[in-house]
């Protein structure tokens, strides 16, 4: 096979125990109106039928590829996906979230023209897992207080606005898999915030980030059912994680910033372990 017959984007959709979602994951994958990808679905040892699903959606369309592993996490299983890909643009996509009919053709139309760019990126919309019936037209964009971080651009402001917080939802992007060639797979000892170590990694490897909020670009994220309730616990250690590994590679104005962070963290985990 040469290199021009290779589908262009690859969509990597880690899936574990989400089958009831995930078939509207792969409907809003087989409705793109951008025809040249491939669609590798992970899944992380499910104990549901997420084969089953997924085979039916490999009847359908050939493009769809189906991979099992042992449960190993997140990070290991988009790894995995990465590693199967073999597309020139990569597509993160999470087994209950959905992207725009239009997403693919309007990013990797603006990636080409722009070559320059490693990732590009727009808005996340988000909706309620009980409106299956209208979840575009009821998808709403969260006033979110970190949304003015989202820019264009690379090096220290970027670094800067990735100190603050994680603004890029991981479905948001298509990214140039010379990027990930260049920075490195997701790191599996990360168990939540993996996206946010990926994309700073990225900064530091002077990856030119590009904001583009076209109408038609969105990722429509599921919001609100039972899994998504994690430990405050946990995610307090997760941030600690982050921060920690931030620390050695920030200018000594954002070091002083991020100290601020980590003692904030210490004092919250102090105050959880009272509810203990």
């Amino acid at each position: 096979m040469t290199l021009e017959n290779y589908p262009l984007i690859s969509i990597v959709i880690p899936c574990y125990n989400y089958a009831h979602f995930l078939n509207f994951t792969l409907k809003s994958v087989l409705s793109s109106s951008y025809n040249n990808w491939e669609c590798i679905i992970v899944d992380d040892g499910s104990t549901d039928n997420t084969a089953i699903v997924t085979k039916e959606f490999i009847n359908i369309d050939n493009r769809f590829h189906y991979i099992y592993q042992k449960n190993a996490g997140l990070s290991a299983a988009r790894n995995t996906g990465i590693t199967y890909s073999n597309g020139k643009y990569i597509q993160f996509l999470d087994a209950d979230d959905l992207i725009a009919v239009k997403k693919l053709e309007l990013q990797v139309d603006y990636l080409i023209k722009h070559p320059e760019v490693d990732v590009i990126y727009g808005d996340a919309l988000f909706f309620n897992s009980s409106n299956q019936n209208d979840i575009v037209n009821k998808s709403y964009n969260k006033n979110n207080k970190y949304n003015n971080l989202k820019i264009s651009g690379k090096g220290q402001k970027i670094i800067r606005n990735f100190c603050i917080n994680n603004f890029i939802v991981v479905s948001s992007p298509l990214v140039s898999k010379s990027l990930i060639n260049k920075v490195g797979l997701f790191d599996t000892n990360y168990f939540s915030y993996e996206d946010w170590h990926f994309w700073f990694r990225a900064t530091v490897a002077n990856a030119f980030f590009a904001y583009c909020p076209i109408k038609g670009t969105e990722t429509h994220i599921r919001y609100g059912h039972a899994s998504m309730l994690t430990n405050k616990k946990k995610l307090v250690n997760y941030g600690l994680q982050i921060r920690y590994f931030m620390m050695p590679k920030l200018s000594w104005n954002l070091k002083i910033y991020n100290l601020y962070r980590i003692i904030k963290l210490l004092i919250k985990k102090i105050l959880l372990s009272f509810k203990s």
